[in-house]
């Protein structure tokens, strides 16, 4: 039975062992398996990051495209408020135009008709002599 006893240290010894190389084993499968996570979050990480630069790269584009749209519906804004002045002042023309032609329209009849009373007193003196 000595002997029994001195075994049993040793199996406990033997056990430990064998339970250290286990656990340093898995340890190993684990650091290698979070290394291989590691490269894969690395590497995704890398995509997401150029998907990043690409997006910011697109933004910047877009923004400058809104500041060329903004200024150019600014230069058509005020081409059109001035051709609505310039329509504007012609349509005033015309306006006075008008007024002057019925005007003239006036001075015309009353002239034709000073025309015709002359004539047909002519007329009447040329008879009557």
């Amino acid at each position: 039975m000595a002997g029994t006893g001195r075994d049993h240290p040793q199996k406990q010894l033997l056990s430990l062992i064998r339970n250290f190389v286990t656990e340093k084993s898995q340890g190993e499968r684990r650091v290698v398996t979070l290394r291989k996570q590691i490269e894969k979050l690395t590497s995704d990480l890398s995509v997401v990051n150029l998907e990043l630069e690409d997006a910011k790269r697109c933004k910047e584009l877009t923004e400058q495209e809104l500041i060329g749209f903004e200024v150019q519906f600014s230069m058509s804004e005020a081409s059109t408020q001035t051709l609505e002045a310039r329509i504007s002042r012609i349509q005033d023309e015309i306006s006075a135009l008008g007024s002057e032609l019925e005007t003239l329209k006036t001075e015309e009849a009353a002239l034709r008709e000073q025309f015709i009373y002359s004539m047909l007193d002519l007329n009447a003196k040329i008879r009557f002599v």
